[in-house]
């Protein structure tokens, strides 16, 4: 097996890049699958998505594989392996996948997901027509075939977001981000929001922070009803407690707000900072100074605030 350099010195990218042909979908969508199940289903989750037609695969190990890479590269020629060369979070190994892939668009699901073939190029083709998006976030089913809540709705009480979790009888509805990272994105959209935030090591928060920054951007977020994705396994449990991460992501999303065609963070948002961070007060000033200068440079970015966006759900 050998190496191919990067982009980043992070990780590594193993396989061809022109391995795979064109594959049996006419649509130019790439394949990325995020390892999660023990090593030893990865080479039939691998067949089961070559089986799709896909003509790219990208798969993106947590580490370096335990198991006979090069016999996986040379069973699946559109198959490459992105290994990361340190601990990153799922939203960091998405960010690495959506530069080195090809298609204009690329599909993302873990290995404990499978996607049914019937009708997938139709369904894949037809999410795009219409109103460009960036990201088309699939109805998660469990194991049993259950539909499992997939839409997610912001809603805001004294600057606290709290997020609904409902499913939808509607053929697309529009959710604030993807629920386990599974979703269809435009390539060149979703490189344009900045992707997910690497330091935010809670995937639940570093989710909501991409969702909530694409939608204050402009950018659309939809669940469409007749794309499906099934559990192989219980889906994970995630852990919504605020932690280090949600300063930023209050500094960096609720707390602007948008004034004539930008967004502000108004100083006087400082103290509800500072209350939430738990820190020092030097050290509160200072990652409010940090986090404000962003906004400032992204400042023509913004649409709306989260405060308009939360009252305004639904109405568009």
């Amino acid at each position: 097996m050998s190496g191919t350099p990067s982009i980043s010195e992070s990780y590594a990218v193993y396989g061809s890049r022109h391995g795979g042909g064109t594959g049996r979908l006419n649509f130019p969508v790439s394949l990325v699958v995020l390892a999660r199940s023990p090593w030893v289903f990865r080479a039939q989750a691998v067949a089961e998505y070559h089986e799709l037609g896909f003509s790219e695969i990208l798969v993106v190990e947590e580490g370096v594989p335990r198991y006979p890479a090069g016999e996986l590269l040379r069973r699946f020629p559109e198959v490459r392996l992105l290994i990361p060369l340190r601990p990153s979070t799922p939203g960091a190994r998405i960010n690495q996948a959506a530069r080195e892939v090809q298609g204009e668009k690329f599909l993302v699901l873990w290995d404990d997901q499978a996607l049914p073939e019937a009708g997938l190029q139709f369904r894949i083709q037809k999410f795009w027509d219409g109103t460009p998006r960036v990201a088309v976030a699939p109805v998660r089913r469990d194991r049993g075939g259950r539909e499992l809540p997939s839409v997610l709705v912001p809603g805001l009480e004294k600057d606290k977001l709290k997020i609904l979790t409902l499913g939808t009888d509607l053929e697309n509805v529009d959710t604030l981000f993807p629920a386990d990272y599974t979703a269809l994105y435009d390539r060149r959209r979703f490189l344009r929001t900045g992707g997910y935030d690497p330091t935010m090591a809670n995937p639940f928060w570093q989710k909501i922070d991409w969702g909530l920054r694409s939608r204050l951007w402009g950018e659309n977020l939809t669940v469409e009803k007749n794309f499906k994705v099934d559990y192989r396994s219980d889906p994970p449990v995630e852990d919504q407690t605020p932690d280090r991460s949600y300063p930023r992501f209050f500094l960096r999303n609720l707390a602007v707000r948008h004034v004539g065609d930008h967004g502000v963070l108004p100083f006087a948002r400082f103290w509800a900072h500072a209350r939430r961070a738990g820190l020092p007060l030097f050290e509160s000033l200072a990652g409010f100074r940090t986090e404000r200068a962003w906004v400032h440079t992204h400042r023509y970015r913004f649409q709306t605030d989260a405060r308009l966006l939360a009252e305004l759900w639904g109405d568009s």
